[in-house]
């Protein structure tokens, strides 16, 4: 079809048809859904992408998220965690400043990053609680974290290469990222629970988090669901208040990960280790403990 139609208008009219190519050409380059609902755009150029005025600028969110925890959390993780969330904030703006497809993956490239970190760790406590140590475990965690950032970035890839719609592939990736943090959470939720931490500013932290990534997700849904940007909606710059929630979500789970790795420290001492051996999962441990009736309560 296009090739007839390239035929066609370039017998008839070769300006028109330089002009279609081009247009063609541009979209191609864009990443296009409704992120710039109720944002100022203004044009890159003669390149035909867009600046996001309000989305870009509000991308410095995540830099004031993750710049507190280079010097203020203990642990070299929650340290290299804060400086990959400012990566966030960079690829973040460098997406929003062209709507290129290529900024797109520079986007989510350093977020699949920082949720590696939390994988990672999160492993490595469900480990040292079933009393999996050594170079086995550490490679386990290792190989679990890669790959589940690897396959967050290339799966978004393989459909935008297929023609599959960007609202749709935006919505792919949401899923696959959102599924690690969840899994983050929940680990965290357990092991902190089970050691009987979950108190203070710590259960504030994670309710924080929970509660900043649910009223984001709140803010993003017209990003992947197309049609939704109209009325009201083209009044607020929805997108750019998913930046504001999600940089409080994200700086809360720095805090949250730096507890959790001092946490696996003191549970790997000598002291500690030797009381944790192979057996039941920690969730299944939770279950019969805490919500499965005793007998004694018949």
């Amino acid at each position: 079809m296009s090739a007839s139609v390239s035929s066609t208008c370039s017998a008839s009219a070769p300006e028109a048809c330089e002009a279609w190519a081009q247009a063609a050409a541009s979209a191609a380059k864009r990443f296009i859904n409704d992120d710039a609902c109720g944002d100022y755009v203004f044009p890159v150029g003669d390149t035909g992408l867009e600046f996001q005025a309000i989305n870009a600028l509000s991308a410095v969110c995540f830099i004031a998220a993750g710049a507190p925890l280079i010097w203020r959390a203990d642990t070299p993780i929650a340290r290299a965690y804060g400086l990959m969330m400012c990566g966030v904030g960079l690829g973040s703006f460098s997406y929003h400043a062209t709507t290129s497809a290529s900024g797109f993956i520079i986007d989510i490239v350093p977020m699949a990053v920082t949720a590696a970190l939390m994988i990672f760790r999160g492993v490595h406590a469900l480990q040292v609680d079933a009393g999996e140590t050594g170079q086995a475990a550490e490679t386990t965690r290792f190989l679990i974290a890669i790959a589940c950032s690897f396959f967050a970035v290339y799966i978004p890839w393989a459909l935008m290469a297929a023609g599959i719609s960007h609202s749709t592939v935006w919505g792919v990736w949401a899923l696959m990222f959102g599924s690690m943090g969840a899994v983050f959470g929940v680990i965290c939720l357990m092991v902190f629970f089970n050691e009987g931490i979950l108190h203070g500013k710590l259960g504030t932290d994670l309710a924080v988090a929970i509660a900043c990534v649910l009223l984001g997700l709140v803010c993003s849904v017209h990003s992947f669901i197309p049609g939704l940007c109209e009325g009201w909606r083209t009044a607020l710059p929805l997108h750019a208040l998913w930046h504001v929630f999600s940089s409080v979500t994200a700086n809360r789970c720095g805090y949250v990960l730096d507890t959790l790795t001092k946490l696996v420290s003191t549970m790997e001492e000598p002291a500690n280790s030797c009381k944790k051996q192979k057996g039941n999962s920690l969730l299944v441990r939770l279950l019969k403990r805490d919500m499965l009736p005793s007998q004694f309560s018949m």
